[in-house]
């Protein structure tokens, strides 16, 4: 059983399959684009209440397993297993909307599968060139941050784009998941560190690492945090290794860019501070490439920037004091998830629309990467690996993991304060 059995319409089959089918479509819709499992099984319940009797659903990394109960009638129904780091915002709140208004009674059932139907089959609000360039100038304002000279940063721009164009290419072909990061990062990785060399910069790492930092599947492992301080432990782990899976997979291909170029990652690499108002704005560029790859509409584009300064800015400044990073990033996450929330009301679109954005440029990819070069290293030394290495590469780890989490919880404190329960679309 699944969430689109062939030739269903709503004269052919009983009213609650046909609930059931709607309704495992919008969660599926949702899922698909970055939704955590308690904003689907919120909506999801949602919509079947104003259509039918009650519904229990189970979310699961597997699929969605739903019962509906309308006028005596049980129909159970099993939805089809998402596996996808993909972020579609723009659909969050169409989905959104839809709920809102079936509530208030201005959608009928059959209004509700065409819109449905419009939303699954309709392209995203930009093209992909705009989302290449987008995420080039992403690429390159991440390099910048890390401390990248100008000739890395440009050269990163040029690695960042053909990356991206590389990335939607082998997504639109439908191409594996796992394979997606592990080419792209090959690819944007060999063409950045190839330009680093030609054009004489003096940090060419990070031409060969800052593509890879915009595969990172921010989103998911933010939401995998959530997914388990939420009580839902097993999607939470299930999306943590699919996500450590695809970090694996980009790490690799960079590792094999860095024997095809002969230009090295260093395990052991000092953290570089930007001034403030530098720092601003390459936050505000980087967050403005995710709001084009998560499909933000322009309308709303200006929010997403605003978070970005508010969080990044705000962790440079905490750390030129001296204070430590994992603090910082937690401190920026609460003030990106309070801006989110804030923005969100005055514009009537979902907090997670401006939050996500915000704070994915503190998504610790290089510390991710260089611990996984590490971690190579160590198992190609065997019991010959020097103890700073193996110390190096631990703490990377234990940053990594504290990064995230600090993101995760700093996001959900905010906007579980801040909104209304049944408005907690992106706890």
């Amino acid at each position: 059983m699944h969430d689109e059995p062939a030739g269903l319409t709503h004269g052919a089959a009983d009213h609650a399959a046909y609930i059931a089918h709607l309704s495992l479509q919008l969660g599926r819709l949702l899922l698909q684009n970055g939704s955590d499992s308690a904003h689907v099984h919120d909506a999801v319940l949602r919509f079947v209440a104003v259509f039918g009797d009650e519904a229990e659903l189970l979310v699961t990394y597997e699929g969605l397993l739903l019962t509906v109960a309308d006028h005596g009638q049980f129909r159970t129904k099993l939805g089809h297993a998402v596996q996808t780091t993909g972020v579609g915002l723009a659909v969050i709140g169409r989905i959104d909307r839809l709920v809102e208004d079936a509530e208030r009674g201005g959608v009928d059932l059959a209004r509700a599968a065409v819109e449905l139907d419009a939303i699954e089959s309709q392209p995203g609000p930009y093209s992909r060139w705009m989302v290449a360039a987008a995420l080039g100038l992403t690429a390159a304002s991440l390099a910048r941050l890390f401390g990248g000279d100008w000739a890395a940063v440009c050269s990163v721009f040029v690695a960042g784009i053909a990356g991206t164009a590389l990335r939607l290419e082998l997504g639109r072909r439908h191409t594996n998941p796992v394979l997606i990061p592990f080419t792209t990062a090959l690819v944007s990785g060999a063409i950045g560190a190839l330009a680093v060399r030609l054009s004489g910069s003096a940090t060419p790492a990070l031409g060969l690492v800052a593509p890879g930092m915009i595969l990172v599947p921010g989103v998911p492992l933010i939401n995998a945090v959530k997914e388990m301080i939420g009580g839902h432990v097993s999607v939470g782990v299930s999306r943590l290794g699919f996500a450590g899976l695809v970090i694996a997979a980009i790490g690799l291909g960079l590792f094999l860019a860095t024997a095809v170029t002969g230009v090295a990652i260093p395990v052991d690499a000092p953290t570089r501070i930007l001034g403030v108002p530098e720092d601003a704005l390459f936050s505000a560029l980087a967050a403005g490439g995710y709001a084009f790859l998560f499909g933000v509409p322009l309308r709303l584009a200006w929010a997403c920037v605003l978070c970005g300064i508010g969080s990044h800015t705000l962790r440079t400044l905490w750390m030129q004091f001296g204070l430590g990073i994992a603090s910082g990033t937690l401190i920026g996450a609460v003030v990106a998830g309070v801006l989110a929330c804030v923005f969100a009301r005055a514009v009537k679109a979902p907090p997670v629309a401006f939050a996500f954005p915000g704070v994915v440029a503190m998504i610790p990819g290089a510390f991710a990467f260089r611990g996984w070069i590490g971690t190579l290293q160590i198992m190609h030394l065997g019991a010959a690996a020097p103890a700073p290495l193996i110390a190096e590469t631990f703490s990377l780890g234990v940053d990594c993991v504290l990064m995230v989490a600090a993101i995760a919880i700093g996001i959900a404190v905010a906007i579980s304060v801040l909104e209304s329960p049944r408005r907690q679309i992106s706890e």
